[in-house]
């Protein structure tokens, strides 16, 4: 995200889409307020994106990614949450 110059030609144009839906997804967690603070200073768009306070989640969608190898990956993916255990996330990736 914020703060490594190669992450948004990794997303290419949904970079932006990305990050801010990474904002809303981490907005609560105590361990992010570290991060928060270098973030907020070393990339204003990220700066921007918190400021707004769009906190909703995402738990499926799409992204097109841009690998320095294999050229763009066109992936689904669907989020789950353990019931047990709210930190606990697993993220299943499909080829689209």
């Amino acid at each position: 995200m914020g703060g490594n110059p190669a992450t948004p030609a990794v997303f290419g144009a949904s970079w932006a889409d990305e990050a801010w839906r990474m904002v809303a997804l981490w907005a609560g967690d105590p361990a992010f307020r570290d991060l928060l603070a270098r973030l907020r200073e070393g990339c204003p768009e990220f700066a921007g994106w918190w400021e707004a306070h769009d906190v909703s989640g995402v738990a499926a969608g799409r992204k097109s990614l841009t690998h320095p190898k294999k050229g763009r990956l066109k992936l689904g993916y669907a989020s789950f949450q353990a019931n047990d255990d709210p930190a606990l996330k697993l993220v299943i990736y499909t080829t689209v």
